[in-house]
């Protein structure tokens, strides 16, 4: 199993139409599931959000589909919201720009965050901020928030609890971020969607792949390592990597397993909700 690892071509869709197909019927069904009228998608311009909204104007027909820019000055880049609007008018999905500057504007006069600290307690608020407008537009339209992370990101736990990981369904959220990206040229995307930098846009000049310390060619490959319980001595030595690199994506993934989870509840009763009381979706 270990040799598979050299292997990239295991992140290439084989069968691209079967996978768009298959991912479109899942938000199809959950939409229809959850009565939605509406389909919210955060979409920042950047490959996921990109994508996501593609899937679900392909699953519910882009009339039904509300995909919301929400830059902000700090970090504000035109190129991202013409890409959103490009793929957008692709799809005939609906585009709405919503500047959050006035919102983190009174965040920042109401919680005058300490400069010492600032920059990762600032951006989570302005994640939140976010998550906020998205469920706020779902809620008046009787509609479903579609998250927006892969799978590496996942894994990683690189996205903010109640933020960019507030979701109702999340379409990609078992594709890795090299097979999100092959999905994107079979969809005919522009370009410079699945070519850009990825970043959350939470502070000037972050890019995700600085933040993680490596590119996402490498860290899918030891997260495929990861998930299927090969030691990191085996993944390093498979991929050639110093240990102490896969070791760090290992730490990365069991520390923030706390954000793919609900809240942790001492068991005190019969059964306890989120552990052994859990229900299928329709339990009627």
């Amino acid at each position: 199993m270990a040799s598979r690892l050299r292997t990239p071509s295991k992140f290439e869709i084989r069968e691209p139409k079967e996978t768009i197909d298959r991912l479109a019927r899942f938000i199809r069904t959950q939409a229809e599931l959850a009565r939605a009228k509406q389909l919210i998608v955060g979409m920042s311009g950047g490959l996921d959000s990109s994508v996501t909204a593609s899937l679900c104007a392909i699953a519910v027909g882009g009339s039904k589909v509300l995909g919301l820019s929400m830059p902000e000055k700090e970090t504000v880049k035109s190129e991202n919201i013409e890409d959103g609007q490009k793929v957008a008018r692709q799809f005939r999905l609906r585009f709405e720009v919503i500047d959050i500057t006035p919102f983190q504007d009174v965040a920042r006069t109401m919680l005058n965050p300490d400069p010492s600290n600032r920059r990762i307690a600032w951006g989570n608020i302005k994640a939140r901020l976010r998550a906020t407008i998205l469920y706020y537009k779902a809620n008046v339209s009787d509609g479903l928030v579609i998250g927006t992370g892969d799978k590496s990101e996942v894994m990683l736990g690189y996205f903010t609890k109640y933020g960019d990981g507030a979701c109702d369904v999340l379409p990609l959220g078992d594709v890795y971020k090299t097979s999100v990206k092959d999905i994107a040229k079979h969809l005919n995307l522009p370009r410079r969607v699945y070519t850009k930098t990825p970043s959350p846009e939470l502070w000037p000049g972050q890019t995700a792949e600085k933040e993680l310390g490596f590119g996402y060619d490498t860290i899918d490959q030891i997260l495929w390592g990861l998930e299927r319980w090969l030691s990191p001595k085996e993944i390093a030595s498979e991929l050639s990597l110093p240990i102490s690199m896969v070791t760090r994506v290992r730490n990365r993934w069991l520390a923030s397993e706390h954000k793919r989870r609900m809240p942790l509840t001492p068991k005190l009763g019969f059964r306890t909700i989120g552990m052994d009381l859990r229900l299928p979706y329709l339990s009627s």
